[in-house]
């Protein structure tokens, strides 16, 4: 599929190693939030859509079991059966696969920028 790092021991080389899956995976519209400092939920929001129910769920569960077989442990993912929004948290990189509407009534771009950066982006 891809060529991921033989290390994912930081959360810059996790979200880049997910970034390039997505990518492979014909994910939609990816979105990366630096959320260092601001959360302690994690330190990067990747955020991307699939086309549907079916894809979302390919998507989170393909990734995961790419970076697996570089030595990924730990990880949790919730969603998939419904693949409305599937969430996959990887400790220091959550990634969120939702569905084009599902996408737009959350606003999730909105609500990590927000607190990455203290500004509204909605009330502009």
């Amino acid at each position: 599929m891809v060529q991921l790092p033989a290390s994912l021991n930081d959360s810059h080389r996790l979200a880049a190693a997910c970034r390039q899956c997505l990518e492979a995976l014909k994910a939609e519209n990816i979105v990366e939030i630096d959320m260092h400092g601001h959360t302690i939920l994690t330190d990067i929001m990747l955020i991307c859509s699939g086309t549907s129910t079916r894809h979302v769920s390919a998507i989170a569960e393909r990734m995961l079991e790419a970076l697996t077989k570089v030595g990924l442990k730990g990880a949790q993912i919730s969603g998939e059966r419904e693949g409305q929004w599937v969430l996959v948290d990887l400790g220091g990189v959550m990634v969120h696969v939702l569905l084009p509407e599902m996408r737009e009534r959350y606003a999730l771009e909105n609500l990590y920028r927000c607190m990455a950066t203290g500004v509204d982006e909605s009330a502009a």
